[in-house]
C-alpha cells in the first residue's frame, strides 16, 4: 500500500480502526456514515488513483481511475466492521454498476477496500466477503451478482476541503442517498445484525414490502394463547384475543397492544385500490396493511398482517423469553372470549 501522507487519518486513539467505503457520490455517504454510532471522525477522497494526489476535476474526468471513497474511523468496541458493513450495503444499491442515484461514471462505483497488514486485510476481506455472499443468497432466484469490488486500498488521497463534511455546510446539497433512511440510522444500526439474519421471505416482506401468500403461511390459523411480537424487536404488537379468523388468508387482528407503536401510511402500489399500510413506527419494517372491514363487535378494524412479520410467543412461554408483564393481559383476554 502506498505510503503517501494523507493515506490515513492521524488519530491518537489507540482502540480506534480505519475503514474505506466507496459508493457513490461521497457527500452524501460521509453524511451516513458521521450518523453511526461508533463512528469518530469522516473523510472523504479519491482510492485507488494512478495520478498522485488528483484534484475532483481530473477524478471526475475519468483519468485517474479513482474512485469517490469514505474514510471511517471508529471505535470497535461501539461499532464492529461487520455493522458498518451491513450498514453500506443496506443504503447503497448493491447491484448497480459505477452508478448511484445520479452520480454516474467509474469513479462512483462500489467498493470496500482492504487495508493495513496482510492479517489485517484478511480480517477485512473475511467481513466484506461474507456479507456480500448473504447478500447475494437472497437473491440467488434473480441470479443478480453483487457489483461491490473488494480489493487492497493502493491509495487514499484527501478530497479538497470544501468537500469536507459537505452536507453540514450545504444542507439542501445533492445526496443519493434518502432523508428517510439518514434519519434512521440509529434504529438500522441496533436492528441491522437481526434484519440479515432474516429468512428471504421476512426480508422481502418487512423490507420491501412484499406480500406473502394468502393461507399458506404460519399464523393465518393460529388461535392459541399468547403475544405476537414483531420479527425485528421482537416488540410486542398483538395479543391472540384481538386474533380473529376473516377469512381473508393473512393473521388478522382487531387492535393492537398500543397504537403508539404503529404508523399508518396511505399505499397507491396497487392502481385503483389504495390502501392503508401499517409499519413498526421506531424500526420501520412493513407489517401489513388496515382495513375498515372487521367485525362490529371488536371496533371494525381488520389489521391484516404478514405472518412473515411476526413471531408468536405461547403463553406458557412469555416469562421465559422477558415478555411476563403481559401475562395477565393474555388471561384477560382469554377470559373475555369464554363469556
Amino acid at each position: 500500500m502506498s505510503n503517501e501522507a494523507n493515506t490515513v487519518a492521524s488519530n491518537d486513539d489507540a482502540n480506534s480502526r480505519v475503514a474505506y467505503f466507496a459508493g457513490g457520490g461521497f457527500w452524501g455517504l460521509e453524511e451516513y456514515f458521521k450518523k453511526v454510532q461508533g463512528v469518530i471522525t469522516t473523510r472523504v477522497g479519491y482510492a485507488n488513483s494512478s495520478v498522485v494526489n488528483p484534484s475532483y476535476e481530473q477524478v471526475c474526468s475519468g483519468a485517474t481511475g479513482a474512485a469517490e471513497t469514505v474514510e471511517v474511523l471508529y471505535n470497535p468496541d461501539f461499532v464492529s466492521l461487520r455493522v458498518l458493513t451491513l450498514l453500506f450495503l443496506d443504503v447503497i444499491d448493491p447491484w448497480s454498476v459505477n452508478r448511484q442515484g445520479n452520480d454516474v461514471g467509474a469513479q462512483y462505483r462500489s467498493g470496500l477496500y482492504l487495508y493495513g497488514s496482510d492479517e489485517q486485510q484478511q480480517e477485512q476481506k473475511d467481513v466484506f466477503r461474507t456479507a456480500i455472499a448473504q447478500l447475494e443468497a437472497r437473491e440467488q432466484l434473480s441470479g443478480k451478482e453483487c457489483a461491490v469490488e473488494v480489493v487492497p486500498l493502493q491509495n487514499f488521497y484527501a478530497a479538497e476541503d470544501y468537500h469536507q463534511d459537505y452536507l453540514d455546510k450545504n444542507p439542501q446539497g445533492y445526496c443519493h442517498i434518502s432523508v428517510q433512511a439518514m434519519l434512521r440510522v440509529p434504529q438500522r444500526q441496533k436492528y441491522i445484525e437481526r434484519i440479515w439474519q432474516l429468512s428471504n421471505l421476512s426480508y422481502a416482506v418487512t423490507q420491501n414490502a412484499d406480500t406473502e401468500r394468502p393461507f399458506a403461511n404460519t399464523y393465518d390459523r393460529t388461535f392459541e394463547p399468547g403475544i405476537y411480537v414483531d420479527i425485528v424487536s421482537r416488540k410486542p404488537l398483538f395479543v391472540s384475543s384481538t386474533k380473529f379468523d376473516s377469512g381473508c388468508g393473512w393473521p388478522s387482528f382487531s387492535k393492537p397492544i398500543n397504537n403508539d407503536d404503529l404508523v399508518e401510511v396511505a399505499d397507491y402500489s396497487l392502481f385503483g385500490r389504495p390502501r392503508i399500510e401499517v409499519r413498526a413506527k421506531d424500526w420501520d419494517i412493513h407489517l401489513g396493511h388496515v382495513f375498515t372491514d372487521g367485525p362490529q363487535d371488536m371496533g371494525g378494524l381488520r389489521y391484516c398482517m404478514n405472518s412473515a412479520s411476526l413471531e408468536f410467543i405461547p403463553l406458557e412461554d412469555l416469562e421465559e423469553k422477558g415478555y411476563g408483564d403481559l401475562i395477565e393481559l393474555v388471561l384477560q383476554g382469554e377470559s373475555w372470549l369464554l363469556r
